[in-house]
């Protein structure tokens, strides 16, 4: 499915190196390390938005370390959610596929209702949920989330943790989680994998 062959990737320090990965089909991986440790960048170089010094990414067989990020098909879900705070949930969705069957999207993610909703309204975990419709929406062949459930309470984050977990897994959709909470990792992912 994903393979990631000895990444390596400096800024003014050496963030990783030498990093390999096996993403299979379905599989959720979950990556944990200190802040600064390169979790954040090693998601950004798999999507394509920051050049790796080394190494390669395979998905599906094909090599895409070089392809642009919209060419390679791979999902990414922030910190923060990225909604535009002029358009309302709907417009948002849209985005992602403006074909889409809004109220089964939003259904999927527990936010039946919500179209016409102002972005300014929704609680941090309703924000989460609607970024994460969109970006299914577009149908990823994997999902990165960077720290997705992190500005969240605990007990918030994890209910949210467990129902995006149920969502792929009935998806089939293989995704890797960075995190430093390794509660969190534990109970997202099927493999928990640590860099320092």
């Amino acid at each position: 499915m994903l393979r990631c062959i000895g990444l390596s990737k400096t800024f003014e320090k050496n963030l990783f190196d030498e990093f390999d990965l096996d993403l299979d089909a379905g599989q959720i991986v979950a990556i944990t390390g200190p802040s600064g440790c390169g979790k954040t960048t090693l998601l950004r170089c798999i999507c394509g938005l920051e050049t790796l010094d080394e190494g390669h990414i395979l998905l599906d067989g094909v090599d895409i370390t070089r392809m642009l990020p919209e060419e390679r098909g791979i999902g990414l879900i922030f910190q923060r959610p990225v909604l535009y705070p002029h358009l309302n949930v709907e417009r948002n969705l849209k985005l992602g596929d403006k074909q889409a069957d809004i109220p089964t999207a939003l259904a999927e993610v527990g936010l039946l209702g919500f179209e016409k909703r102002a972005v300014d309204t929704l609680s941090g975990g309703e924000g989460q949920r609607v970024a994460l419709a969109r970006a299914l929406l577009a149908n990823p062949s994997v999902l990165l989330l960077d720290e997705p459930f992190s500005s969240l309470d605990d007990d918030l984050s994890e209910k949210l943790a467990k129902d995006v977990r149920d969502l792929l897994k009935k998806r089939g959709c293989p995704a890797i989680l960075v995190t430093h909470n390794k509660s969190i990792a534990k109970l997202f992912a099927d493999v928990v994998l640590s860099i320092e």
